[in-house]
């Protein structure tokens, strides 16, 4: 029975949302969010957009002045994903205070992922049912599920459909026409409100549809005499687009920041191991392997969490199959399809070398590759092992047509669906990890944690909502100071100092500096509470006679109070 590709691309992306409904069913209500304080990452994604859903709009659009009102930064360096964060701006009025939407873009990640793969898979002429089953495969591997909550919790870094849909672009839209042209302008913008990283990728694979094409339609021109009209209609695209995406990055934030590049200094670090797709280790506490029928081992190196993406037992499975079909009967490369298909394998490895940075690395054993990787960009691509992901991608979809141009479609079906239930067979411990992550989040309490007993007091409360700012003086663990940033957000105040990508001591210091040097001579500013977390500043602090304290397992509050507070 044939099926409208549009149909299978929506069943795909129905059952997805179904089967990510059940992973994170715990987190999908937008108006919990509690769970958020038991979480580092997530938590600074969160409060970003809370912080910045309550400003005054500015320039840049994206720019945050209240998380962090001695730093400068943006719902970039806060991955408070600028695409879904703007937009509600929008309508913030009407939304609960407060809303969460970290749970729903993870479901809605899984969702794109799913959708995206599909539109490949269904552009090979296979069956629907044998399209479907691998967009599944594809849309719930460890390497996508890790990145978000209940693991890494780097919850943007899950929309991988943003360069699966870039690949579509350059293996079906050859044209360079205006429509190719709106689709990667879209695509390039949708993708830099989601993530650098996810950016990059993109703009790699539109960077190659770009040569290809500025190639073709020079051959063109140059055949037809029409020279002058390519370099007016193509050479003017080929400067506005990239200019275009650069002012996109200026508005929603990019260069709105206190800090410079942190350096190289992970470079190395948060590499890809070269075995990576075979070695199930999760990274996670709770849970050994990813795997439950194939054994892992430990890296020798722990950030190259950066670069996990163990394939699962069905992807292994699909890629032998397809090689040994392969080996028996080659695939002959289409004309058309040639210099895409090469530009691609030629990308994705050289992407691959690039994310095993400076060294090769299985198991235990470590051995230098020595290749002169410029300074600039092993500052800027510091988490070189999220460049495993496009080998692998292409590597699945080279192995599926493989066996769509091979089988027959009955077989194909067959084939398929057993290679994802073994994929699910093997990953059900794992999904099961996420589904009960969920759950756990769901059932925490706020009132239940230690770390904030003392909070409800009273004096506390009021002080806290009847002044501006609450103003960290010790932030060395910038991490561990969200939940003060979460206390302030709760009561519409601003806060000193804030957990932003780029953040170093060197800014967190100088920004806390002035809130030490008032509570140093006793000289605190009355429409601020200061959160300190030094026993002998708080000590000192506190001895003052114009000072009121509450001390809390986390930090001692401090302020001036006002003469209806003394009463």
């Amino acid at each position: 029975m044939d099926i409208r590709p549009s149909v299978t691309i929506a069943l795909a992306a129905s059952i997805a949302g179904l089967l990510a409904s059940y992973l994170y069913a715990g987190i999908l209500n937008p108006w919990q969010v509690e769970w958020l304080l038991q979480e580092g990452d997530l938590l600074q994604h969160f409060l970003g957009w809370h912080y910045y859903r309550h400003e005054e709009w500015s320039w840049p659009i994206g720019a945050l002045h209240t998380f962090g009102t001695e730093v400068r930064s943006s719902i970039v360096f806060t991955d408070s994903l600028p695409l879904i964060a703007i937009p509600l701006k929008l309508i913030q009025a009407w939304l609960p205070d407060p809303f969460q939407y970290q749970g729903l873009a993870s479901w809605g990640h899984v969702v794109l992922n799913a959708t995206a793969a599909c539109c490949i898979f269904s552009r090979f002429r296979m069956p629907a049912l044998a399209a479907i089953a691998f967009s599944l495969m594809v849309a719930f591997m460890p390497t996508v599920l890790f990145r978000g909550p209940g693991g890494a919790g780097h919850e943007s870094l899950m929309g991988h459909w943003t360069f699966l849909f870039a690949i579509y672009l350059v293996l079906f839209r050859q044209d360079s026409g205006w429509e190719a042209r709106s689709q990667w302008g879209g695509l390039l913008t949708v993708a830099v409100m989601v993530h650098f990283y996810l950016f990059l990728l993109v703009g790699i694979f539109w960077g190659l549809w770009w040569l290809l094409g500025s190639i073709e339609r020079y051959r063109f021109y140059t055949q037809n005499n029409l020279k002058k009209q390519w370099w007016w209609g193509w050479g003017l695209y080929s400067l506005l687009q990239p200019l275009f995406i650069l002012w996109v990055m200026w508005a929603v934030g990019y260069l709105h920041s206190s800090g410079d590049s942190p350096g190289a200094g992970g470079f190395g670090f948060y590499s890809a191991e070269f075995a990576t797709y075979l070695n199930a280790y999760s990274y996670l506490p709770g849970i050994a392997s990813a795997s439950a029928l194939l054994p892992s081992w430990v890296p020798s190196i722990v950030g190259q969490y950066e670069g996990m993406a163990y394939a699962g037992m069905g992807v292994l499975v699909l890629w032998a199959g397809a090689l040994l079909l392969y080996v028996k009967q080659p695939l002959r490369v289409p004309a058309e399809h040639k210099w895409q298909l090469y530009g691609l394998v030629v990308l994705a490895v050289g992407l691959f070398v690039f994310a095993l940075s400076n060294k090769v690395v299985i198991g235990p054993y470590v051995v230098s590759l020595p290749l002169p990787w410029p300074e600039p960009l092993r500052a800027i691509l510091r988490a070189s092992g999220r460049m495993v992901w496009v080998l692998m991608y292409l590597a699945i979809f080279a192995a599926a047509l493989v066996l769509a141009r091979r089988l027959a479609p009955r077989p194909l079906v067959i084939v398929a669906c057993a290679i994802l239930v073994l994929q699910f067979l093997d990953l059900h411990h794992w999904h099961r990890y996420f589904h009960e992550r969920s759950q756990q989040a769901k059932a925490y309490r706020m009132v239940e944690d230690p770390r904030f007993v003392g909070w409800q007091n009273p004096a506390l409360q009021q002080a806290l909502s009847q002044r501006q700012a609450l103003h960290i003086t010790h932030a060395d663990d910038i991490v561990g100071m969200l939940p003060l940033a979460w206390l302030a957000g709760q009561h519409h105040m601003t806060i000193n100092v804030a957990y932003v990508a780029r953040i170093t001591l060197p800014i967190i210091h100088q920004a806390s500096a002035p809130s030490l040097q008032a509570l140093t001579i006793g000289q605190l500013d009355p429409d601020v509470v200061y959160a300190i977390t030094s026993p002998e500043t708080a000590q000192n602090t506190c001895a003052f006679a114009n000072v009121q304290c509450v001390a809390t397992p986390m930090a001692t509050f401090a302020w001036q109070p006002t003469p209806e507070e003394t009463k």
